[in-house]
């Protein structure tokens, strides 16, 4: 196997716990936006990852590791849903970076602020705390982008030198 390939491997195990809570994630937001219909193109975006990341598992154990033909639509829902996971990733990773090299100061403001503008909110949740959620969050989805951006660079490539597969 080469190195190329153990890498893809190791990204793709490691993508498959994420997608999994991207789709537990994707399934309450499909049931919010039966109130709200703007969150539908959320729910579109994270559903194209979660899709990808098993079309992608699928590619990488039938088709490069047993040499089992694969159907063309399968290429096709691997390459449709890695440009909107690019897409997603990349938003992940720039909003995780902006956060992550913030100053706290600057962030404990935007946060007081959003703190005085939701009156529903417990007063249990201060704004340590939510500062502490907020860079546990941007790790996590810094993490999430750098996986994701790897794996579907790989991915693509993968595809054209097993073009062989898909025929």
């Amino acid at each position: 196997m080469a190195p190329n390939l153990k890498l893809y491997t190791v990204l793709s195990y490691i993508l498959i716990p994420i997608a999994l809570f991207f789709a537990f994630l994707d399934i309450a937001l499909l049931l919010s936006s039966l109130a709200n219909a703007s969150v539908l193109i959320m729910v579109f975006i994270i559903a194209c990852l979660v899709i990808y990341t098993f079309a992608s598992f699928k590619f990488l154990k039938a088709g490069i590791e047993k040499e089992i033909a694969q159907t063309a639509k399968l290429k096709d829902w691997i390459k449709v849903n890695a440009y909107v996971s690019f897409f997603l990733c990349s938003l992940f990773f720039i909003n995780a970076i902006s956060v992550l090299i913030s100053s706290d100061i600057v962030l404990l403001k935007f946060i007081d602020e959003f703190l005085e503008s939701q009156s529903s909110i417990p007063k249990e949740l201060t704004s340590a705390l939510m500062l502490s959620l907020l860079k546990g969050v941007s790790v996590f989805l810094l993490i999430t982008g750098i996986v994701g951006l790897m794996h579907i660079r790989t991915s693509l490539r993968l595809l054209k030198q097993y073009a062989y597969l898909f025929e």
